[in-house]
C-alpha cells in the first residue's frame, strides 16, 4: 500500500513541476524612440529581451537590456515578469522588472525599475511602451516607445 502511495505522490509532483517549468527561451528585439530627463536627452533605443514562458500560467520570465542610442549613452539591464491578458485585449501584455543601469546624470551604476505594456499588431510584432526609473540620488526617469519583433 505504501509503495502505491509513494508512486502517486511522485506522479503528482512530476505533473505539477512539468506544468510550472519554463518552456524554451524566446528572443525579441525592439527599436524605437527614447526620452530621458537627467541628463535631458532624446534619441533612439534598442531593447533585446530573452525569456521563457510558464505553461501553467499566462506569464513569462524574461531579461531585457535597454541600450539608448544617444549622445550620453547608458544602459539598463532588468529581470522582468510579463503577463498576458485575455478577453477583448488579446495579444496585450503588461509587466514590471528591476535591475541595474546607469541612467543618471552622474553615470553611476545603480538600481533601475521598469514597468511596461504592449499590444500585438501583427504576428510576432507588437507596439511597446516602457517607463524606467533609476532610483539613485541623481537617477533619471526615461521612456521608450517602439516596435517589438519576436524571433
Amino acid at each position: 500500500m505504501r509503495a502505491k502511495w509513494s508512486l502517486s505522490v511522485a506522479g503528482l509532483i512530476t505533473a505539477v513541476a512539468a506544468a510550472c517549468a519554463p518552456s524554451a527561451a524566446s528572443v525579441s528585439v525592439a527599436g524605437g524612440g527614447f526620452l530621458q530627463d537627467k541628463p535631458s536627452q532624446t534619441g533612439a533605443a534598442v531593447i533585446v529581451s530573452s525569456g521563457a514562458s510558464i505553461p501553467a500560467f499566462p506569464l513569462e520570465i524574461q531579461g531585457s537590456l535597454l541600450i539608448p542610442i544617444t549622445s550620453n549613452g547608458g544602459y539598463a539591464a532588468t529581470a522582468e515578469i510579463r503577463g498576458f491578458t485575455g478577453g477583448g485585449f488579446g495579444g496585450a501584455y503588461v509587466g514590471a522588472g528591476a535591475g541595474v543601469g546607469d541612467l543618471s546624470s552622474d553615470r553611476s551604476v545603480g538600481p533601475v525599475l521598469t514597468i511596461f505594456g504592449g499590444k500585438s499588431i501583427a504576428p510576432r510584432t507588437s507596439v511597446e511602451i516602457r517607463l524606467y526609473k533609476s532610483t539613485g540620488d541623481l537617477g533619471a526617469t526615461a521612456g521608450f516607445v517602439g516596435v517589438r519583433f519576436s524571433l
